[in-house]
């Protein structure tokens, strides 16, 4: 239906992006913006018979404008707030620790969104925010295992099993302390370690972000 908007802002001489029914027309100045604004509005309304979103369509400037989860800023692309929080929503939601379902069936959940959308927002993300999404996401890991293994002697007899010496066990096994503070204690971490949670299946964003973005290697590495 909105092909016929395209020809009619390609007429116009308007420089524009679209995508479904979401679109951003360019101009040089707010107040071309706004005449522009308000003569589309009467042409989808008009000739297309469709009524404008009112309070999703606005002028901006550039660094205020957000297009599909993403604005750019300083010249860079890079994913909104809005995306971000949309992003740690979802995966709060998987790694809830009162979902009852086992570490497998959540790991696989995990996978399976954060394959789709790492590989929709990599090109907004850059490096430091995914190593500290990689640091929150294990957290998260952690923390549900640690939910999962409940009671005082289940939780001393897999951090035995994990390496953690008899003597220092105790520790963290009848510590007091709330399960996402017990997830970043430093004996938990040494157990459930960044290699043992990739054995278990947990993605690393890292990983992923480095080979969509570099899938020949970083630039100057050699061999």
């Amino acid at each position: 239906m909105l092909d016929e908007l395209d020809h009619e802002l390609e007429k116009r001489g308007h420089q524009f992006v679209r995508y479904a029914d979401d679109f951003v027309i360019l101009c040089k100045s707010p107040r071309a913006g706004q005449r522009i604004l308000t003569s589309i509005k009467s042409y989808l309304k008009k000739s297309l018979k469709l009524i404008v979103n009112e309070t999703k369509s606005k002028v901006v400037i550039l660094s205020e404008a957000t297009f599909l989860g993403f604005s750019i800023v300083h010249r860079k692309i890079r994913w909104t707030e809005k995306s971000q929080k949309k992003f740690k929503a979802e995966v709060r939601r998987l790694t809830k620790r009162t979902r009852g379902h086992s570490p497998v069936k959540v790991i696989a959940d995990l996978q399976a969104y954060l394959r789709g959308a790492i590989n929709y927002y990599v090109i907004g993300i850059p490096f430091r925010d995914i190593r500290d999404l990689d640091q929150w996401l294990r957290r998260r890991m952690r923390l549900y295992y640690w939910k999962q293994w409940g009671r005082p002697r289940t939780r001393r007899r897999k951090l035995l099993k994990l390496g953690i010496a008899k003597d220092e066990v105790h520790k963290a096994s009848r510590a007091r302390k709330g399960h996402w503070r017990m997830s970043q204690m430093s004996l938990v971490r040494w157990a459930m370690n960044n290699a043992w949670l990739e054995e278990q299946g947990l993605p690393s964003l890292e990983k992923q972000w480095c080979s969509i973005r570099y899938p020949e290697g970083p630039k100057g590495s050699e061999g």
